[in-house]
């Protein structure tokens, strides 16, 4: 990794460490605090605030801004792109198990701002080198009602702002909420989806009622989640480095028209396994990045997409050769259906076809997939130099209870670290099997 750091000053509570163990949660919340706010900048670091205070870091190009207030005790943020507001003033915390909800009633303590500029090289993806690049306020805070001391880091980049909370007491914590609500301008199209479903483009406040007894209910979209904005702006919520913390979901809140907030899942995704209401997290901790790519088109939507990755960890793994990047194309359960994709990726130079779960049987009874249905070796035969043939499995054995809840959505920086992505020996380069577990 190469570049520089400037006007960094790290406090003795500024790192957390990585969370150690987790059990769950999720809840969903209710009222919704807004109020006004001034944007001023503050310095690199200054007493404790007796008043209200805002601070803002601004992206690189500086098209793109966050900001962080306190208002009457009350903590909040907002994002402005090219001076068209993405995310109106909309309140920001954490609730834990034992009452306490931090962000309500908060005092800051210290101010904390640097920008980084940095490249690294991913084993796969886009681009061999990935700048990254931002600008950061870090305010330390403490809870004037329990003493607990946190912060909320918020990040600029070109591509989009990202925000987190770090938990600073030594110690453990159990949080049962999350409380970061995104208040969108008026006139905002949502395109709310949930599990395989179609895309439902709503108003913030309309998502539609999901869910079944066994699995979280309620006005609930899946992410990542895009936005079409009044002013022409595309917004993308997604969250990034989840590790030992459940998935993230948003909801509508009634009376709020414009607004969506987290929900941290209870359930599994389709109900399969246990269910937790909270999380108990060594601390210091870090929960996971809120983050919204920012675009003008879709295209740069998705050019811009590698902040999230930018957001996620370095990878765990030293050796990376096994990784073999390419496009894939799906293919339906059948014989003819793998021959036909075989042709078609071949034509168009893709490097994979997939089957999905369901190749060596039903898929959630079946738990032995050494045993390929007759449609994957008439495919590999078919395949011969190339495309690979990818296939994927669900095991049911290999279930995880809901404190290691999954981590599906966002790619670890350099190469997923997920150990079950990993081939447990190497296979004929025509049939490259990638055996994952989904809960």
């Amino acid at each position: 990794m190469m570049g520089s750091a400037g006007e960094e000053e790290e406090s003795s509570s500024g790192g957390a460490g990585q969370p150690t163990g987790v059990s769950r949660r999720g809840i969903l919340k209710g009222v919704i605090v807004t109020a006004g706010m001034a944007a001023a900048g503050i310095a690199a670091a200054r007493p404790a605030y007796a008043a209200d205070a805002s601070v803002r870091a601004t992206s690189p190009d500086g098209r793109t801004s966050v900001t962080l207030s306190v208002v009457s005790g009350a903590l909040q943020w907002s994002v402005l792109r090219g001076g068209s507001t993405v995310i109106a003033t909309s309140p920001l915390g954490l609730k834990l198990s034992n009452g306490t909800t931090l962000g309500n009633n908060v005092t800051v303590t210290l101010n904390q701002h640097w920008t980084v500029n940095t490249t690294w090289n991913p084993a796969y993806g886009r681009n061999t080198t990935i700048t990254d690049n931002y600008q950061e306020q870090r305010w330390n805070l403490q809870d004037n009602a329990s003493g607990v001391h946190f912060s909320v880091q918020a990040r600029a980049y070109n591509a989009g702002v990202a925000l987190r909370y770090v938990l600073l007491d030594k110690g453990t914590a159990t949080i049962s909420d999350e409380l970061t609500t995104f208040v969108f301008p008026d006139n905002t199209l949502v395109y709310s989806a949930r599990d395989e479903n179609d895309y439902n483009p709503v108003a913030p406040g309309s998502i539609p009622v999901t869910g079944t007894s066994s699995t979280d209910n309620g006005p609930l979209t899946d992410l990542p989640l895009t936005a079409t904005l009044a002013s022409g702006v595309i917004a993308c919520i997604c969250e990034s480095s989840r590790v030992n913390f459940p998935r993230l979901m948003l909801s509508s809140v009634s009376g709020q028209p414009n607004a969506l907030t987290t929900f941290l899942m209870e359930h599994t995704a389709r109900g399969s396994g246990p269910v937790a209401t909270t999380s108990t997290v060594t601390t210091p901790f870090a929960t996971p990045w809120r983050a919204v790519v920012i675009g003008s088109t879709h295209a740069e939507l998705v050019d811009n997409a590698e902040l999230v990755l930018n957001l996620a960890p370095p990878s765990a793994l030293a050796d990376t050769s096994w990784i073999k990047p390419g496009k894939v194309f799906r293919c339906e359960l059948t014989t003819a259906a793998g021959l036909a994709g075989v042709d078609f990726a071949v034509a168009r130079g893709l490097q994979y076809i997939e089957y999905d779960a369901g190749w060596y049987g039903p898929e959630f009874s079946t738990p032995d997939a050494t045993k390929p249905i007759a449609a994957i070796p008439a495919a590999d035969r078919h395949a011969r130099r190339r495309p690979a043939v990818r296939l994927r499995a669900h095991l049911p054995e290999l279930d995880q209870p809901r404190r290691r809840p999954r981590q599906r959505e966002l790619p670890h920086r350099h190469a997923q670290r997920d150990p079950a992505l990993r081939p447990q020996h190497r296979r004929p380069p025509r049939l490259h099997h990638l055996l994952r577990a989904v809960a």
